[in-house]
């Protein structure tokens, strides 16, 4: 096989051969995942406006494909989920490729499949990718339950009141499902009340620390001022609310608006494109147990997929687990004997809230962003019905070498770019000598697949082959990935 990537390599004229070494102990038809990205959370009818389910979704996928640098043209399947889509339309999930600007010739399919529907289309996705269904694919699911309408029967109305059904709750989770504790022995109330405190406290500082800042794109929302609105942050859930919750026995998370989207290709052609993945799928798995177990379907989900691929509980470093369902990451901690230092360590659900068709997308998203290079991590996510997916990734290490010791940065820009000049600016103002820096003009005839992605959004600044920013330098950012390599070089 490494021989077969030095042929490759030769043929299409990549200048590194070190750049894609790391792809030479993996088969070229393996599945990764080029970019993910998530939009910020906002709160259920929360401070700010609930934006159309399509455009959430339209803001993710055009993010996902401009983090990937994949040529949109090679997108030829899009895998997107929605839920509770009354009133939406049909087939949302062309509606929010089309609003995000690929072609009308590019295949869509809307999943829905309760909170596992996220995670569903990563697996069609990946096959669809690895059975050379298509050169690159979108996954993901965008829900927006703050425009959820209220339902009534098409009959006809005789004098006197009538009734109405809320659509969140006869196609959301229903009262039933919420409360799964009398079935979960050994757990109760207060241990989930722990939990719940515990994942609101870490999402809190990861976030202040900026461990989101990769995977997060903005919302521009518009007031009723007209005056735009950036969304950069997820909408935070007062820690009050969750204890008030829980005394009530409504065992479910905040509910929220949001979307996320991955670009999934094959290493083949992640070489072609000249693009560094951030992970590879290694593998992914099902199960389906009664509704009445359902606490224990991702632990036999987590198992099977084990076992198909012999590796252990040890050999994971990171767990997403979806707290959706009430106990879910607690009762499947005590079956599988997990270290809760590696399960949820930046927040769930519980925290975030549950945009219900996003859930397993963000999942997977963040895992992808929080493993360190090399480091196996799981996601697993059910349903309430007991049907349960997990889905096994490993982090790509790239073997820098020597005269990579400090970043190489790449700068999509063209002439005459008033906020490119102010990037370069800041670059030296705070990073002076400490880089070295490329610069890409998108106006350039040899690079048309650039300014397909990135006419409206220079400038765009890659770190080592991978997207850090647009439209301004995020200078905390660019600090800790360099404080990052130089602890990776000098360990």
């Amino acid at each position: 096989m490494h021989r077969l990537c030095q042929k490759l390599v030769k043929r299409i004229r990549i200048p590194s051969v070190n750049y894609l070494s790391d792809y030479g102990r993996n088969d070229l038809n393996d599945v990764v995942i080029a970019s993910a990205v998530r939009t910020p959370i906002t709160g259920f009818n929360g401070q700010y406006p609930a934006l159309p389910v399509t455009k959430l979704g339209a803001v993710a996928i055009d993010a996902a494909l401009k983090h990937s640098a994949v040529p949109p043209e090679s997108v030829q399947q899009v895998y997107f989920g929605n839920v509770l889509a009354a009133g939406v339309g049909q087939a949302p999930a062309r509606q929010a490729t089309l609003l995000a600007g690929l072609s009308k010739h590019v295949c869509c399919t809307t999943v829905s499949a309760s909170s596992v529907t996220g995670m569903k289309t990563i697996m069609f996705a990946a096959q669809a990718v690895r059975l050379k269904l298509a050169d690159a694919a979108i996954a993901g699911g965008m829900e927006s339950l703050s425009n959820v309408p209220y339902y009534m029967p098409r009959t006809y109305l005789h004098a006197g009141d009538f009734a109405m059904q809320d659509g969140l709750v006869s196609d959301g989770i229903p009262e039933e499902f919420k409360n799964k504790f009398p079935n979960t022995p050994g757990i109760t109330k207060e241990d989930f009340l722990n939990y719940a405190k515990e994942s609101n406290m870490r999402m809190r500082k990861a976030s202040r620390a900026g461990f989101f800042d990769l995977e997060l794109v903005p919302l521009r929302i518009m007031q009723h001022s007209r005056i735009p609105t950036i969304v950069t942050e997820d909408e935070e859930r007062p820690l009050q609310s969750m204890e008030e919750l829980i005394d009530n026995e409504h065992m479910s998370p905040m509910m929220g608006d949001g979307a996320s989207a991955l670009v999934l290709t094959t290493n083949e052609r992640a070489i072609q494109w000249n693009i560094k993945p951030l992970a590879r799928i290694i593998a992914y798995n099902e199960s389906k147990t009664n509704g009445s177990d359902v606490l224990t379907a991702p632990t036999l989900a987590i198992k099977r997929l084990l076992q198909h691929t012999n590796y252990t509980t040890k050999d994971v470093s990171l767990w997403e687990l979806d707290d959706s369902i009430s106990a879910v990451p607690l009762a499947v901690i005590k079956e599988l004997d997990l270290n809760p230092e590696q399960v949820n360590v930046h927040g769930g659900a519980v925290s975030f809230g549950n945009p219900i068709a996003m859930s397993g997308a963000r999942l997977v998203t963040h895992l992808a962003h929080a493993l360190e290079p090399g480091q196996i991590g799981c996601a697993a996510i059910t349903n309430e019905t007991g049907n349960a997916s997990a889905l096994l990734i490993e982090k790509i290490s790239y073997s820098e070498g020597i005269t990579n010791s400090i970043p190489h940065l790449t700068l999509y820009t063209k002439d005459n770019c008033a906020l490119c000049d102010e990037l370069l600016s800041e670059l030296e103002i705070y990073f002076d000598g400490q880089y070295t820096i490329e610069k890409v003009d998108i106006t350039q005839k040899e690079n048309v697949r650039f300014l397909r992605l990135y006419r409206y959004d220079i400038p765009v600044l890659f770190f080592n082959g991978q997207f850090l920013c647009m439209h301004k330098l995020n200078v905390n950012l660019l600090g800790r990935k360099m404080e990052e390599l130089r602890m990776k070089n000098t360990s």
